[in-house]
């Protein structure tokens, strides 16, 4: 073979080699998820009016039947806000300019969480039936199966319609013991759900992380795990769900892990893997641990607070992501955005307030709900007052309601609603 062919064939070779590897690399994306090279304590700052096109706040009307202590779960559906405040157990219905309309307790039943419903334009309440109360033992035995119906009496679950909220409109559903591991609505006839938890004293040792459920059997499992000797998870865990626009897909987050990942109908995949430093990364130290008890697993993690346990709070909107890490930081600290488009990532606690916003807080929090147009999160009045007077001498300008709510109002009112959009382009 002369020169010139053999130089021919080797091209020829360096052009197949290149093919083949950008092939695999993008099956590894693929499988693998985008990873995310990600320190914390580089992530930017920026102007809110850099970051946000639209910031509108709206106080929610305090009245003596209204008032209530914190948010701790908020729904936006298209007529209202709807807030559950797990300190009195009611859910607090006001339009979407903040007037009350109603509030409504379930009878019987300590709520442990509500979902919006937007096939049946309802709210599903689950919880524990108040008129028992269990035993360490008994909590045990059920949360090793809990679709075993003979539990469902110790549970509490119903849709509330939405299409007329006066009628309290209740649809209970009767023999659902599912309620006692937190399910999360999926593709509208199932739920997906997670209880995990180690105990050497288990026979059985295959487990599974999540689960799909159709309502009278397991039809789907995922993430395998040793449920006698994965000494990690002898404190209870369970997977963070989230929903998106779309009720066939909901984002998840795995307890010890840093993917985000996505979930459909049959599948789940890893969309992004944050990379993250070596002092906030759990090693496989942490795995091999030798944990005696939940005890014991408490100690470790107050050892080392550095280490990120999960992350949580994620929601999508346009090229935004929007995520919080469960270290030992000030909770102005946890909360993150990346922007797919740059990828850059920007702490949200150094999104600052300017003239804008009339120099009001804008996320000293997490995003608290997103209904694929805007992200919503909220504010205490304390906050909200205490930014009031700290930036009298700006002379901000303020819109009519946010004038009238501190010119009436005061710092012991209820919280207000702050609903963002963020712009196309940050900068």
């Amino acid at each position: 073979m002369q020169e010139n062919d053999f130089s021919n064939v080797k091209g020829v070779m360096r052009k197949w080699m290149t093919i083949f590897c950008f092939m695999a690399y993008y099956a590894s994306v693929g499988q693998n998820g985008k990873e995310l090279y990600f320190q914390p304590t580089f992530a930017s700052g920026a102007a809110v009016s850099k970051v946000f096109e639209e910031i509108e706040y709206i106080p929610l009307e305090t009245t003596k039947k209204s008032i209530f202590g914190r948010i701790r779960q908020l729904l936006v559906s298209d007529k209202y806000f709807i807030i559950w405040d797990a300190d009195t157990n009611f859910i607090y219905f006001f339009d979407k300019k903040g007037k009350f309309i109603k509030k409504y307790r379930p009878p019987n039943c300590t709520i442990k969480s509500i979902q919006l419903d937007k096939v049946r334009n309802a709210i599903f309440i689950s919880g524990s039936n108040k008129n028992y109360n269990f035993s360490p033992a008994e909590v045990e035995k059920m949360m090793e199966d809990p679709t075993n119906k003979s539990f469902a009496r110790f549970t509490w679950s119903a849709y509330y319609d939405l299409d007329d909220i006066h009628k309290e409109k209740i649809h209970r559903l009767k023999g659902f013991s599912l309620s006692l591991v937190d399910p999360t609505i999926f593709n509208d006839n199932n739920w997906a759900y997670s209880y995990i938890f180690a105990n050497r004293k288990f026979t059985d040792q295959a487990e599974y992380e999540l689960k799909i459920y159709d309502g009278e059997k397991t039809i789907n499992q995922y993430f395998s795990y040793n449920k006698r000797n994965d000494a990690y998870y002898f404190k209870p865990e369970q997977i963070s769900f989230f929903p998106t626009n779309d009720p066939g897909i909901l984002l998840f987050t795995r307890p010890y892990n840093y993917g985000i990942y996505k979930l459909t109908k049959d599948s789940t995949a890893l969309l992004y893997k944050l990379i993250l430093p070596f002092e906030n990364s759990l090693s496989k130290a942490f795995f091999d641990h030798p944990f005696r008890s939940k005890n014991d697993f408490d100690l470790y993690r107050e050892q080392n607070g550095s280490f990120v346990w999960k992350i949580y709070g994620v929601y999508q909107l346009q090229q935004y992501l929007f995520f919080s890490l469960d270290y030992n930081r000030s909770p102005r600290d946890r909360n993150f955005l990346f922007d797919e488009s740059t990828n850059r990532f920007y702490a949200t606690g150094k999104i600052s307030a300017d003239s804008s916003n009339a120099f009001l807080p804008v996320l000293s929090g997490s995003i608290q709900y997103s209904d694929g147009n805007y992200l919503y999160t909220s504010a205490s009045s304390s906050t909200m007052f205490q930014n009031k007077e700290y930036n009298q001498a700006k002379n901000p300008q303020y819109k009519p309601a946010i004038k009238q709510y501190f010119e009436k109002g005061s710092r012991t009112d209820n919280p207000v609603i702050i609903q963002l959009k963020p712009k196309n382009k940050i900068g």
